[in-house]
Parts: C-alpha cells; structure tokens; sequence
C-alpha cells in the first residue's frame, strides 16, 4: 500500500525531516509515526508515574550535585530562536 502526500507543506516537513537523520523519505515517515503512536499511546497513569519519575530523578540530581535548579523554562520558540531554527524548523 502507497501513500500519496499531496500537501505541499507535509512534504517539505518529511524531505527536513528526512535529511536532518540522513534516512529515506519512507523511513523518516515510519519513524515520525512510531515515535507518535508509542509517545500518545500511553495511558495517562504512566504518563503521570514517567512525569513525576523524572520529577524526583531531577531532584535527586540537584542535591547530589549541588545544582542550582533553573530559574524558569524556555519555551520552544525561545530555544528555536537560539539556535537559529526559523518556521519550518531550518536554519
């Protein structure tokens, strides 16, 4: 079975997507979708356990270590800025 992508933004979001992990058109899609299914497809009590896991790791981590904990987050578009990415996710 194929698969027809008539959007021409989809597309240039595969071909990036594609090119940034050196792998084939069909293998960037595959990957794209499995890691979607397998990150949405947790039941929300094992998001919440993995999110509050990681909550007491980070903890652990700055006493062990004596680091200071950040101020705040950045956002996304913050982080993108700073590296450079524009909209559609190129430098």
């Amino acid at each position: 079975m194929a698969l027809n992508i008539k959007d021409p933004e989809t597309e240039r979001f595969v071909r990036t997507l594609a090119r940034r992990r050196g792998v084939s058109l069909t293998e960037a899609v595959r990957q794209a979708v499995k890691s979607e299914l397998e990150s949405d497809g947790l039941p929300e009590p094992e998001k919440a356990r993995r999110i509050a896991e990681g909550r007491r790791w980070l903890a652990d981590f700055y006493q062990k270590y004596q680091v200071e904990r950040p101020v705040r987050s950045m956002s996304k578009q913050e982080m993108d800025d700073i590296i450079g990415y524009d909209e559609n996710g190129l430098l």
